[in-house]
């Protein structure tokens, strides 16, 4: 059974662009050249990657480090399970 037409009045109107979708597209824009870098320069794009990642995760867990150390006044550092390194306050 063949359904109706849909109504030439009726159209789907698209979404408003919302903050994170133009944050979005700024940041693939962005990346096309750097991208086009990369490419051209492979082993230093791979160390600047390699690079940028690993700040990242230090950043991520050095502020980890300081929230933890805000609300417990201290922390405990195990190195290789030989030995175990307190800071706290006194």
């Amino acid at each position: 059974m063949n359904s109706p037409p849909p109504d030439p009045r009726y159209h789907l109107a698209p979404d408003e662009p919302t903050l994170q979708s133009i944050l979005a597209a700024y940041a693939v824009v962005a990346a096309f050249p750097l991208l086009l870098w990369v490419i051209s320069n492979p082993l230093v794009g791979a160390v600047t990657v390699l690079t940028t990642v690993t700040l990242i995760t230090g950043a991520r867990r050095a502020v980890a480090l300081v929230r933890c150390f805000y609300e417990c006044q201290g922390f405990t550092v195990d190195l290789g399970g030989k030995v175990r390194i307190t800071v706290a306050q006194p």
